[in-house]
């Protein structure tokens, strides 16, 4: 082995441990930086947990506050909305058992006139005088229902409406136009525009009256035909006249012949 070789060997020797080396320190560079990340992520991580944790139960109490009295809340208004609901009811039971009390109360002050009426009527009181008193607490109880709403339905000469009227009978008349009233049977009254009671009323349908041309040839022609059949019954006694006439003087002539 030559001087040269037994040199270059110690030097690759120490290279290669150099190398080594520096492998080694950067190695355990690396892993104590890597403990000392993990170190302190460590002591960093529970902090963050214990904060993150605490603001939940916060947010956690915060809403079950406010569950609370959300339902707190829902329960009022469902105790309201009950208690609002049984006092409409009470109220409008009152209402419809109590809807007539004023008409009532106006009614009763035509009764009491009615009475007055008959009562004069018994002690023997003139009988215009009582025609007189029934007019006025018939025209007192009108003018009642005419202020409640109540009105007649207008019938004489109005055309038929099934709406508001019922038809009884028709009648034919020449003087009217198709489904024209022409006599009413009993009153219909409307209570603020709805019908309480259809009118019963006679319907009349339309008839053409015939023209006067046609009414004088009717009228005349059964005088035509009797005078042409007097005229055509003295014309064949005649005709039978004179033929008998002719058979009486040919008859003489005829003889001499035979």
């Amino acid at each position: 082995m030559g001087a040269g070789e037994k040199s270059s060997r110690p030097m690759e020797f120490v290279e290669s441990a150099s190398r080594r080396l520096c492998y080694r320190l950067r190695r355990e560079h690396y892993a104590k930086i890597a403990g000392l990340e993990a170190a302190s992520q460590a002591e960093v991580e529970p902090q963050a947990v214990s904060r993150v944790l605490a603001e939940r139960e916060q947010k956690i109490a915060k809403l079950a506050e406010d569950n609370a009295s959300l339902r707190d809340i829902a329960l009022r208004v469902r105790a309201d909305l009950d208690n609002a609901r049984k006092r409409f009811q009470r109220e409008k039971s009152e209402t419809i058992k109590f809807a007539t009390e004023q008409l009532v109360r106006e009614l009763v002050v035509v009764l009491d006139n009615l009475e007055r009426a008959l009562a004069s009527a018994d002690d023997g009181a003139d009988t215009k005088a009582v025609h007189d008193g029934v007019q006025m607490v018939l025209d007192q109880f009108t003018g009642i229902l005419r202020a409640n709403g109540l009105e007649a339905i207008a019938t004489d000469g109005r055309q038929f409406d099934p709406h508001f009227h019922e038809a009884v009978s028709t009648e034919d008349r020449e003087d009217v136009v198709d489904n024209q009233i022409v006599a009413t049977f009993q009153k219909g009254y409307l209570l603020r525009g709805r019908v309480v009671r259809p009118a019963m009323v006679r319907v009349g349908r339309a008839v053409r009256p015939a023209p006067a041309a046609e009414m004088a040839a009717a009228s005349a022609e059964p005088n035509m035909t009797s005078e042409e059949t007097i005229a055509d019954l003295d014309d064949a006694t005649q005709n039978q006249t004179e033929s008998a006439g002719e058979q009486a003087s040919g008859s003489p002539d005829q003889s001499p012949d035979k």
